[in-house]
């Protein structure tokens, strides 16, 4: 390929393009996921948190082997969309080097909403998943969308590659990533790391206090893996004299059998949420939600049971 910078401009693999591969292969893994999860249902429940990382072993799998040298640096979506990642002399990537560029973008995915425990959010440990998950989440987003000349973001720039046109041979030919971009990429990790400083002094006070002990409470009941806790107001129709709002208590837990559909658990949690929080008492409506099912990352399912009643109904014998 010529030296000439307008023809490496014109093979640097364009957003849409690549957008659209990374669409097929989603959907492709998600396919795989969804057939294995038809057949395991029962086996990724008890995975519990560590489905994703199951998610995240067959994604870095699929991403790390085909965007090498092994299938000429295409997966089955940019063969698709006729593109391919190269190195800077317009070779296909190792397969080390394959592996390592899907972290920065695979590390965010599959930490974000992975059923984390409370000790490894209000401790170090937090700040470090914050950085990884909004820091690395957002530069990739931010570099993808804004570094134009090259389309390198993260996982690129780490290992030096790039996604091109299929036919494109020899060296590539592209500016270097404005500074102004990598400096907004720095201010982002910063600011993700400086989250769970103000988040761990929201939780000490109220309302959130309060939730977090319900949420204890309720994650402690020994058929609940996990438990998540809201409260805020619902608008209604008014009718007559009635009130236009309705105050409420959401509980969403996550069972570890299939038993959702028994009222007596609902009404156990319940209880207990009013036991742990004084207030709820004043609520119009406590509504609990029976979850089975699974999230790998790379697909999901899930069956739900909702039961609503006043406090006063659900203390009722």
């Amino acid at each position: 390929m010529s030296a000439d910078p307008s023809n490496g401009a014109r093979t640097i693999a364009g957003f849409w393009r690549r957008v659209g591969a990374f669409l097929v292969d989603c959907v492709l893994l998600g396919t795989i996921g969804t057939v294995a999860g038809f057949f395991l249902t029962d086996e990724f429940v008890r995975l519990g948190a560590w489905g994703r990382l199951l998610g995240f072993s067959v994604a870095i799998a699929y991403f790390g082997t085909l965007n090498s040298r092994l299938t000429g640096g295409q997966t089955l979506g940019k063969r698709l969309l006729k593109i391919k990642v190269v190195a800077k002399d317009g070779t296909p990537l190792s397969v080390p080097t394959s592996f390592l560029r899907f972290l920065p973008l695979g590390a965010p995915w599959f930490l974000n909403h992975a059923q984390l425990p409370e000790s490894a959010l209000f401790s170090f440990s937090g700040y470090v998943l914050s950085i990884m998950i909004f820091g690395l989440g957002l530069s990739v987003v931010y570099l993808f969308v804004f570094n134009r000349p090259s389309r390198q973001s993260l996982d690129d720039l780490l290992v030096g590659s790039y996604v091109v046109a299929a036919d494109a041979t020899g060296p590539v030919v592209s500016a270097a990533p404005r500074r102004l971009h990598l400096v907004v990429c720095v201010l982002l990790l910063v600011a993700a790391g400086v989250i769970p400083y103000f988040t761990k002094d929201l939780a000490a006070g109220e309302p959130f206090a309060s939730l977090i002990l319900v949420q204890r409470t309720v994650a402690s009941v020994p058929w609940v893996v996990s438990a998540q806790v809201n409260k805020g107001k619902g608008f209604r129709a008014a009718t007559g004299k009635g009130k236009s709002t309705t105050t409420y208590m959401g509980i969403i837990a996550d069972c570890r059998d299939p038993d959702i559909k028994n009222a007596a658990r609902a009404k156990e949690l319940a209880k207990l949420a009013l036991s742990a929080d004084s207030s709820a008492g004043s609520l119009d409506v406590i509504r609990v939600t029976l979850v089975y099912g699974y999230d790998i990352g790379i697909a999901s399912s899930w069956k739900s049971q909702i039961n609503a009643h006043s406090p006063v109904e659900w203390l009722a014998e």
